[in-house]
């Protein structure tokens, strides 16, 4: 592969050891996906923390971290962390009710929010965001073209295909700190372009046709990129089920939405004049069958219900705070939204009407973030394909049931402590 002057400098440990082993890593990322050079990263950077930062033969304790913050070191482009990945993140907000040891513990709190390696990153200018969503909570999100170095999944496609910048699923401390990326795969034009036409005989219009769509899609598309026809022109949340979805049931780094997303103002523009290689029409009957996938349950009497996956936007909330305004939850209900839109609620007046009905709105975190959920739940409806598909791998011992839906659907549960979910 091909170097510059500058970057062999660096390999060879002329800019220091944390330098070197992070140009060590590129390269090797290079070598394993076949990229002849690096990119010179002009949008932003997203990755885990705190212990993802590098894969494990390029780790470095935390003393070294240290001494390159200490020296005035900073991350090359703006940083973004979402929440952390690692069942010991507290809650940001709403875990004094949670009801789940130790999250609710003030000391067990006090202590996350206290992790040094966040506020290392910090110091060299990682804005923590705490959210899946950073695009939504960032308020600075790269524009068309630009290259960028994310991680986050369901970040990865709305990079992509909603904002026409370029990512691919590497965003790490190495990318951020120097500033490059292995230039390949979604850094190339040629690879944006439609391969796989998705049709389907429902047009997709709902959240939860969006959300069950995207899960299957991400089973379909495999390593191509797919274009999706016969759908209405989806909205902020629907954008969002769709992206979480499509990298839970597959690994889907870029789509087109003909007429909607920004390499697409048509099929023949998504496809490049070409032909699609393959071409798939969703039947009813498959995403009948991946709605069944998503819903694991023998009765329907649920324990809690939780919603917030992908971290709920304002829209949301508001919408929520409406149905839930007057009434009282039967069984625990947990919603999950962004830090920086918790005091957004309480000003709002949202904050109090959750409490009232007996709700906790949280921040910060999610169920299979936080490696489970309160003792005693054995039944959990949800509205998220992603969040049903990953919360059961939390319990491999003793199987939870969970029942998946629609955001009303979730919320009727909550007030009657029972699920009347079905396929519409």
């Amino acid at each position: 592969m091909y170097l510059t002057d500058e970057e062999k400098r660096m390999l060879q440990g002329e800019r220091g050891h944390i330098a070197q082993l992070c140009m060590q890593f590129l390269v090797e990322d290079c070598e394993t996906v076949g990229a002849e050079r690096l990119i010179d990263l002009d949008g932003t950077g997203d990755f885990h923390t705190p212990m993802t930062s590098l894969v494990t033969n390029y780790q470095f304790p935390i003393e070294e971290l240290r001494e390159l913050v200490d020296s005035g070191a900073t991350f090359k482009i703006p940083t973004f962390a979402n929440k952390s990945p690692f069942p010991y993140m507290s809650p940001m907000h709403g875990w004094k009710n949670c009801g789940m040891c130790p999250f609710n513990e003030e000391e067990y709190h006090e202590n996350s929010m206290r992790e040094e390696y966040m506020e290392l990153y910090r110091r060299m200018g990682m804005l923590t965001t705490h959210t899946c969503t950073i695009y939504l909570s960032s308020t600075y999100v790269p524009t068309m073209g630009q290259h960028c170095s994310w991680n986050e999944s369901s970040a990865i496609p709305y990079c992509n295909a909603v904002l026409g910048a370029r990512t691919n699923i590497d965003g790490s401390f190495g990318t951020c700190f120097l500033g490059k990326a292995a230039y390949y795969d979604m850094h190339i034009t040629e690879n944006r372009y439609a391969t796989l036409r998705i049709d389907s005989e429902r047009k997709i219009a709902t959240d939860m046709e969006w959300d069950v769509f995207g899960f299957l899609s991400g089973e379909l598309s495999a390593m191509d990129v797919p274009a999706f026809v016969n759908t209405v022109k989806p909205n902020t949340t629907q954008l969002c089920k769709l992206n979480t979805a499509l990298n839970t049931g597959g690994c889907v780094r870029m789509y087109h939405i003909p007429g909607t997303t920004p390499e697409a103002r048509s099929e023949e523009e998504a496809f490049h004049g070409r032909a699609p290689k393959r071409s798939i029409m969703v039947t009813d009957a498959m995403l009948k069958e991946a709605y069944d996938k998503l819903n694991r349950y023998t009765g329907d009497a649920v324990d809690m219900v939780y919603v917030g996956c992908p971290h709920m936007n304002a829209v949301e909330l508001m919408q929520l705070a409406r149905k839930l305004e007057g009434k009282k939850c039967r069984v625990p209900m947990w919603i999950m939204t962004m830090p920086w839109l918790y005091n957004v609620a309480k000003e709002m007046g949202y904050l109090k009407i959750f409490e009232d009905a007996g709700a906790n709105l949280m921040s910060g975190t999610c169920p299979a973030a936080m490696g489970g959920l309160p003792q005693g739940v054995k039944r959990l409806a949800l509205d998220s394909a992603k969040q049903s598909y990953y919360i059961t791998g939390c319990y491999p011992d003793e199987p939870l049931e969970v029942c998946y839906g629609t955001r009303d659907e979730c919320i009727d549960a909550a007030l009657t402590g029972r699920w009347r979910g079905q396929w519409r």
